[in-house]
């Protein structure tokens, strides 16, 4: 079901594979997220929050970085390795990484059993990349 702006049942909606290896995502919010098959998404101008779920040894790949946005995860249930930059942690329940805008970073799960996070995304507008020069 979806109100204006409160989703309900996010981890009732259709998952998809969304290229890493393990996963599955559920759109909450985002850019042209609300569609006939994602019901209940709503849509936003730049921030996109997803719930994510990787299978036992999931994995994001090799690692990545990104120019216009910055990234955050919270953890909900198990076990995940996020390495941002240089740093490399292991992090659980309760527990959240915040990843800057153009820094390298990869995570996987590394528990026994599944990996689900919330997985926030937010562009950041040319304006605020000039300014942080």
């Amino acid at each position: 079901m979806t109100d204006t702006y409160c989703v309900r049942g996010c981890f009732d909606q259709p998952a998809e594979n969304h290229g890493h290896p393990g996963s599955k995502s559920r759109v909450v919010l985002g850019p042209n997220a609300h569609r006939e098959d994602r019901p209940a998404a709503i849509n936003s101008e730049g921030l996109t929050i997803h719930t994510n779920e990787y299978e036992v040894g999931g994995l994001s790949g090799d690692g990545h970085a990104h120019s216009d946005q910055e990234q955050a995860f919270y953890i909900l249930e198990g076990e995940m390795e996020v390495t941002v930059g240089e740093e490399t942690r292991q992090i659980g329940p309760g527990d959240s990484v915040f990843l800057p805008r153009g820094v390298f970073h990869k995570h996987s799960n590394i528990g026994n059993g599944p990996l689900k996070f919330l997985f926030i995304s937010a562009m950041v507008p040319d304006s605020a990349r000039e300014a942080s020069r």
